[in-house]
């Protein structure tokens, strides 16, 4: 079974190579070579020509700088002069930098898919066109981890429009796949073992694009494929998820907690008897619920310090006091939310008498949490990708917490199961994804009844489908009992 080799170099990629957006499959070449343009003046080229290779180019362009600096940082200015066309040119192919950015992402996705799908579809038997599959992309992504990052990563700050077209991709991939299951399965709505494979797939590539570790996932490969046909094809009778229905227009959630809801309010004006310490830790706790309302609300790009204040019930001074920015707001509401949901997942796993039972009451435990503060669990799950890198940092410190506590699975069927070092991390990563599809479409009322498949999904590579199911199926009631 494959290994994590332990190097961490970083392979060298180019937006040109190996055929990214149509370019040349060839080494990587200096960046004035990479960008040079067709001829100019009078040439005899095609005008449709021209403008394929320009885009081409102010593709690759954006590629590598969101790479370099973050999708923010990007200037319409930087990328003419990198790709070696005017500014007028520019504005004559895109309407600005964000239809550039989705014009790449799309190209990225599309030429993504091709390589994968044409790697499956080959005249052999399932599990092993999944290997072939399963290799093509990670063979993929450690050659081109830059592009591949846009892809998985996406562009912080690239606003609602590229989180949009990151779903669409993600959905049609999983239409795709889910179509190769068994036809005599459950509706896709009801089987979310796809949508979690993909998620856990998508969290150790990331994780190694981010980390410059890209090389290690053709190593990666054949472990994921083990890990990924652990799952039967037919999801197990009784273990239906309620389906993750977006809402229709004009229909609004309830975005606060009760709790949230209670502590609203201004403590007692002017002078207190109340310990400073008290004041100010009701002050914090008011700045970090009104920061994640606003935000599941109206969006990131909505969050205002008069707007967080005015929620609060706190002065704009008493803001600065606690927090420096609305940025250092939101992290704050993001750390608060998730040490909440892990503890409360811990506490609940700790209750248990054994490792099976143990993670069932803490994948209970997390939706029931998450299902109580809306606001946070969206503010946490959905709106950190297009917060800033930090905001991906403290998620995946979480999820690695998450992840250790499938550390006794290895032990407990040591020489009898060979299961994947990165099944662990596959499966924090599958699990978040799904709970992230629940909390999108401001479904959190639904989130409950897919905590039995969530607690099948992450059993299944160590006590094998018809155990894990047995357990998933056990109501939670029985667990405080046992």
């Amino acid at each position: 079974m494959a290994t994590r080799n332990g190097r961490n170099t970083r392979p060298q990629a180019d937006g040109a190579s190996t055929g990214v957006l149509g370019a040349d499959p060839r080494p990587r070449k200096g960046r004035g070579e990479r960008y040079r343009p067709l001829p100019t003046g009078t040439h005899g080229l095609d005008p449709e020509l021209v403008k394929r290779d320009q885009r081409s180019r102010l593709q690759k362009a954006m590629i590598e700088l969101i790479a370099e600096k973050g999708y923010p940082a990007v200037r319409i200015v930087d990328l003419a002069k990198l790709a070696h066309v005017s500014q007028p040119t520019f504005y004559s192919l895109y309407a600005d930098k964000e239809d550039l950015f989705l014009s790449a992402y799309d190209e990225v996705a599309g030429r993504t898919a091709r390589t994968v799908m044409h790697a499956y579809d080959v005249d052999l038997p399932h599990e092993q066109r999944l290997v072939v599959a399963m290799r093509a992309w990670a063979e993929l992504a450690a050659a081109e981890p830059e592009t591949t990052s846009l892809l998985v990563l996406g562009a912080f700050g690239a606003g609602s429009s590229a989180l949009e077209r990151r779903r669409r991709v993600l959905d049609e991939l999983e239409r795709g796949i889910y179509a190769s299951r068994d036809r005599a399965s459950v509706a896709a709505s009801a089987d979310l073992i796809v949508k979690a494979l993909i998620g856990g797939i998508r969290e150790v590539t990331a994780t190694r694009l981010r980390e410059d570790r890209a090389s290690e996932l053709p190593g990666l490969a054949d472990d994921l494929t083990t890990w990924a046909t652990c799952y039967p094809r037919r999801l197990p009778d009784g273990l239906q998820a309620p389906a993750a229905k977006r809402r229709e227009a004009g229909e609004t959630a309830i975005l606060s907690s009760e709790r949230a809801r209670r502590a609203e309010g201004r403590l007692p004006s002017g002078r207190s008897d109340l310990p400073r310490q008290f004041i100010v830790k009701s002050q914090r706790e008011r700045i970090v619920d009104a920061t994640a309302a606003i935000v599941a609300e109206k969006g990131l790009a909505a969050l205002t310090i008069p707007e967080i204040a005015r929620r609060a019930n706190v002065s704009h001074q008493t803001f600065y006091d606690i927090y420096p920015s609305k940025h250092d707001a939101f992290l704050g509401a993001q750390k608060v939310g998730l040490h909440q949901a892990l503890t409360v997942a811990v506490d609940a796993y700790q209750a248990q008498r054994d490792w099976p039972h143990a993670i069932q009451a803490g994948v209970h435990a997390l939706i029931d949490y998450l299902a109580s503060e809306p606001a946070h669990a969206h503010l946490s799950l959905v709106d950190t990708f297009a917060a800033c890198p930090q905001a991906i940092e403290v998620r995946n410190a979480t999820l690695k917490a998450f992840a250790t506590y499938f550390d006794p699975a290895y032990e407990l069927v040591s020489g009898r199961v060979d299961v994947p070092a990165v099944a662990a991390e596959a499966i924090a990563g599958g699990i978040w994804q799904v709970l992230h599809h629940y909390v999108e479409n401001d479904c959190l009322a639904e989130l409950p009844g897919a905590a039995p498949q969530l607690t099948y999904f992450a059993l299944t590579p160590f006590l094998g489908p018809v155990e894990a199911a047995k357990v998933a199926r056990q109501p939670a009631a029985e667990l405080n009992s046992a």
